[in-house]
């Protein structure tokens, strides 16, 4: 293994620690008044200091887009060795309540956004420039919301800590799942009326207008909004966010697939750049691209159930997106061909910094609205989004043409085109209440034994039950 993979597993590894995370020291920044608002440069470097923690949720073996593939019938297991516990766990959907799985990463970020709301709210905030306030206002608000939303929809009820008051936070009961997401609607409603609308702010004292989109505008407050709307079943409202941002012309379907995720992608909406010493790419890509046989390493090709859903021979996806790797015969082992996740091509973190972490895409707005369109029973316009996905991807416009068949064909557009991003087939899956169907089949083929319904959540840590009276359990686990 080389040493890239080998930092990304130690900074992944290090989120299981055992103290309660809900007390967690919330930030490499000393979190106080005095220090945070002494100027706008510190209060900036707070924020760097969340965006360093939301990191371990949005990347690498601990991060959504693995742990989800693997748990859904995306990504295909072959990690051996210290690190294979937890890959194993998911991938074979046999959790268990004694790991910490993203909970710490989760809860960690939430002290630093709640711990930076507080100080600003204090009298420490009078001293800040008005235009960086509300930059950083928005900026916490929308990671607030983000971490919540998939907190939300990987444990079902979860505590929803609003302050940085500890004694109360280790004492919370679980919050309805209605509660989370009041909550995470009023957070990007915030965000949107604090952020710069159509234009991305730098990192400098002067919020000056920026090429790089690495820091939230109104516009990724609206794409997270329409994502949550659509979960929650407002069509109407899923619709309108969606056309906030489709309706601007900073935001482009890249015509050709290949620059769909480098950094100056005009699809991107909002994208996380990896904090590190190195001028380090997405480190999603260590992990997905193979250079070697997977069983070699920690490494995930695709699954069958994803490579046949696609149209091999039309479909631009599959000759830009996916890659193969063929191993080479020998006199007892028969070669062997392996597809892989390709939409990150910088698989070496030292590499320059050309592909960051790419949350937000134009593509998924267009797939929202249409679905909200179809449930609304607007099917021409329904299938006029969907069928901007297709023609990007060299297909034909879709077939379907009442509302049944136009929400099955969104739902395998979304399938095709945001695999192994962010968790959205497994939550699709959840969301849309065919996760037993398909899990029936899929979990006794990765070797999981039978499925059963309780296991689309993830179980909470029995430390934390452990050292708060007022949690539970989620049902299925002990």
């Amino acid at each position: 293994m080389n040493l890239k993979n080998i930092l990304i597993l130690v900074l992944a590894c290090a989120a299981f620690g055992c103290k309660k995370t809900l007390d967690i020291d919330p930030s490499p920044v000393t979190l106080n008044g005095a220090n945070i608002f002494s100027s706008d440069g510190n209060l900036e470097s707070a924020v760097a200091g969340m965006e360093v923690k939301v990191g371990g949720l949005l990347n690498g073996l601990s991060g959504i887009p693995i742990t989800m593939g693997l748990a859904a019938d995306e990504l295909s297991n072959f990690a051996s060795g210290n690190f294979s516990a937890v890959p194993a766990q998911f991938y074979t959907n046999a959790l268990v309540s004694n790991q910490y799985y993203l909970w710490p990463n989760a809860y960690s970020t939430l002290n630093v956004c709640n711990t930076i709301l507080d100080g600003i709210s204090g009298s420490g905030g009078s001293s800040l420039t008005p235009a960086i306030r509300s930059q950083s206002i928005g900026e916490v608000k929308f990671t607030r919301a983000l971490v919540y939303f998939y907190l939300v929809n990987m444990y079902g009820d979860v505590p929803m800590p609003l302050t940085a008051d500890f004694q109360v936070n280790g004492q919370l009961a679980r919050a309805h799942q209605a509660d989370v997401y009041k909550q995470v609607v009023q957070d990007l409603k915030d965000a949107q009326g604090l952020l710069p609308d159509g234009v991305y702010n730098n990192a400098s004292a002067q919020a000056m207008a920026s090429p790089d989109r690495v820091r939230p505008n109104r516009q990724a407050a609206s794409a997270l909004l329409a994502r949550v709307y659509l979960y929650m079943k407002d069509y109407p409202d899923a619709e309108a966010a969606a056309s906030d941002v489709i309706g601007k012309s900073l935001y482009v379907l890249e015509p050709v697939l290949n620059n769909a995720f480098i950094k100056t992608s005009r699809e991107i909406i909002w994208q996380w750049q990896q904090v590190s010493t190195y001028p380090a790419n997405n480190a999603d890509a260590g992990f997905l691209v193979l250079t070697q046989a997977p069983a070699l390493g920690t490494l995930f090709p695709l699954t069958s159930w994803l490579t046949g859903a696609f149209d091999t021979v039309n479909d631009k996806r599959w000759a830009n997106w996916v890659g193969h790797f063929t191993t080479t015969a020998t006199a007892t082992v028969p070669a062997a061909t392996y597809y892989y996740a390709f939409k990150y091509k910088v698989y070496s973190l030292t590499a320059p910094n050309s592909e960051n972490v790419v949350v937000l895409r134009l593509a998924e707005q267009y797939l929202i609205r249409a679905e909200a369109r179809a449930m609304q029973n607007k099917l021409i316009d329904a299938a006029a989004d969907l069928n901007a996905v297709r023609s990007r991807a060299g297909l034909p416009a879709t077939t379907a043409s009442d509302q049944n068949g136009l929400i099955a064909a969104v739902l395998k557009e979304r399938q095709l085109e945001l695999f192994t991003e962010f968790g959205h087939r497994w939550f699709d899956l959840r969301r849309t209440g065919t996760i037993d169907a398909v899990m029936n089949v899929v979990t006794p083929l990765k070797g999981g034994g039978a499925w059963n319904t309780s296991k689309q959540l993830l179980p909470l840590p029995a430390i934390e039950i452990a050292l708060d009276p007022n949690l539970s359990q989620n049902p299925g686990y002990n």
